[in-house]
């Protein structure tokens, strides 16, 4: 039997309450958890419904806050790792689900297809679905072109949506990263890629389901709200970057279907507000830190001081980019943060312009090439 878990901060109450119930009347499910970054209005609303979703279900549900276990910005890794911590202190559950409580297609297939998965004896099953070609940027711009940068001939590069929160672990993996300090010291949006890391690292077998209909969930309004996770991401990979990772995983992907114009046709954030973002914010000691990186690289990037320049930043600018920012980097360090912050923005709006407007196909096509043409650079 199964645990399932939803980590939570402020969300829509019904979209929580309906995906608590979902996981509470799935016959595998042996208890749902909610865990809360705090006590607000979404917290007061699981508290007040619980006992009736258990009642009408026949299955617990249970309500806790988070604890604080790592070092970095108490956020989502606290909250996943505070989940670990209960399937193998609180349950005899054999395996542990986690799902983003604002998904609004959340359905009662999404567990039975890890479970299944794990049925023929995965010890790791990630979701994936089908994203727009201007979504998921942090996903494709640093974490798998990190994996690809320095890991090349492991699976992680191979690894769909690296940074998915839709997991189900058994439980020697959740004792495994129980057991492992990085992980755990990884309290911020970092969890998805150490999740993702050490299990590949350990050697679990891993199995990626595919959901057709795809993740509807709370939508981010522009770039500038990612900049937190952006940064959080990339300073988990430069952390990782001198570790070693072993070739032989069993990982395997599920087929996928043809994906629906709702998904193809859809752009993933404001294209004319961003155009001002790399303009923006400047100061001596970011036009300084420019120069470690290649001449062509600073130039571009500090023609944007005057007007919108990004055609210089394609693909082989941007791994030239990130090599540098893998050894200098300073997380914590707000002008080396912007700097980063800025670089991908203009990375993203490069990628934007040449490709995801010629089509949904042709970009999908480029961003998997533009990772496979990365390993094989890091392997020569």
């Amino acid at each position: 039997m199964s645990l399932v878990v939803f980590p939570f901060k402020t969300e829509d109450p019904d979209v929580v309450l309906t995906n608590l119930r979902i996981a509470a009347s799935h016959a595998a499910v042996s208890k749902v958890l909610a865990i809360g970054f705090e006590e607000e209005s979404t917290f007061a609303a699981i508290q007040e419904s619980r006992r009736d979703i258990a009642r009408h279900t026949s299955t617990p549900v249970d309500l806790i806050l988070q604890d604080r276990i790592g070092d970095l910005r108490p956020g989502k890794g606290d909250g996943m790792n505070t989940g670990l911590r209960y399937l193998l202190s609180e349950t005899d559950s054999d395996r542990i689900h986690f799902y983003d409580a604002d998904i609004t297609s959340f359905g009662p297939e999404w567990i039975t297809q890890a479970e299944i998965a794990a049925d023929r004896g995965y010890d790791a099953v990630r979701h994936f679905f089908p994203r727009s070609s201007t979504d998921a940027m942090i996903t494709w711009m640093i974490t798998r072109t990190g994996f690809a940068l320095l890991w090349p001939s492991t699976e992680l590069p191979r690894i769909e949506q690296p940074l998915g929160g839709e997991l189900l672990f058994t439980r020697s993996v959740a004792e495994a990263l129980v057991a492992d300090d990085r992980v755990q010291a990884q309290s911020n949006w970092g969890i998805d890629t150490l999740y993702t890391f050490a299990t590949v690292q350990s050697g679990f077998s891993v199995y990626e389901t595919y959901v057709e209909q795809g993740k509807a969930h709370a939508l981010y309004g522009g770039l500038t709200d990612l900049k937190t996770m952006l940064v959080e991401c990339f300073a988990a990979i430069q952390a990782l970057r001198g570790e070693t990772v072993g070739e032989s995983v069993n990982h395997e992907v599920e087929a996928t279907a043809p994906v629906p114009p709702s998904i193809t046709e859809k752009v993933g954030y404001d294209i004319e507000a961003t155009l001002r973002m790399p303009g923006q914010r400047w100061n001596d000691r970011q036009v300084e830190l420019l120069d470690s990186f290649p001449e062509a690289v600073r130039t571009g990037v500090l023609e944007n001081r005057h007007s919108a320049t990004f055609a210089f930043m394609d693909e082989e600018a941007w791994a030239d980019t990130y090599s540098v920012l893998l050894e200098s980097f300073e997380p914590g360090d707000d002008d080396w943060e912007e700097l980063l912050f800025k670089l991908w923005v203009i990375r993203v709006l490069n990628y934007t312009t040449t490709r995801a407007l010629r089509g949904y196909e042709h970009s999908q096509r480029y961003l998997r090439a533009t990772i496979s043409d990365y390993t094989e650079r890091a392997v020569l």
